[in-house]
């Protein structure tokens, strides 16, 4: 499986099953991110927000995969600030992948996201949990490779989320690549930090 970030939440996996697209953003939604122009089978937008919608920039090709959906929230006010949240956990060339969208909450029930193969998850606070959630929830799910999303750069991203250094400073086996990354059921357990969106 080949994973390639566009940036913000925004990723794309591939592999001889096809191709899927998670929380493309519209033209404009994200600072210092270029608009979108993609192919896909499936497209998966946790919410209905600008920056994770954008099904119009992606042509599909439908093709049916095994997607499980946990119905969570955009804040920790059981949605009252932000609406709700969808988590997706795809099986995708017999690896488990989870997007966990904008979480916004702290879930009593991982059960269904342990021991994924990847876990991508939103760090940049503000919007979503925090690093110091972020983290919580790592050592409660126990993935195999973590790919932080939803943070600020000095590139791009909203100016209230924080930057990707402090989740850095607390992680380990850190593995520093490009916008590409490639998965098998032998990669290591490691934590991923993409140098550059492919935008």
């Amino acid at each position: 499986m080949n994973i390639i970030w566009h940036g913000h939440s925004c990723f794309e996996i591939t592999g001889k099953d096809g191709t899927i697209v998670f929380d493309p953003y519209q033209a404009n939604s994200v600072p210092g991110l270029n608009s979108l122009k993609l192919k896909a089978n499936l497209v998966l937008c946790s919410h209905e927000h600008d920056d994770h919608n954008a099904r119009n920039c992606v042509e599909v090709a439908p093709k049916d995969f095994k997607v499980t959906c946990i119905e969570t929230y955009h804040d920790h006010h059981q949605g009252s600030h932000r609406g709700k949240n969808t988590i997706y956990i795809v099986d995708f060339e017999d690896l488990k992948v989870v997007h966990m969208g904008d979480i916004g909450c702290m879930m009593d029930d991982v059960s269904k996201l342990k021991n994924c193969d990847v876990l991508m998850i939103p760090i940049g606070g503000y919007y979503t949990i925090d690093t110091k959630e972020a983290l919580k929830y790592i050592e409660r799910i126990q993935p195999r490779i973590v790919i932080p999303m939803h943070y600020c750069s000095h590139e791009f991203g909203y100016d209230v989320l924080s930057t990707n250094e402090g989740f850095i400073q607390k992680s380990s086996n850190i593995v520093y690549v490009d916008d590409y990354l490639e998965v098998h059921k032998e990669t290591k357990g490691q934590t991923i930090v993409f140098k550059k969106p492919r935008n």
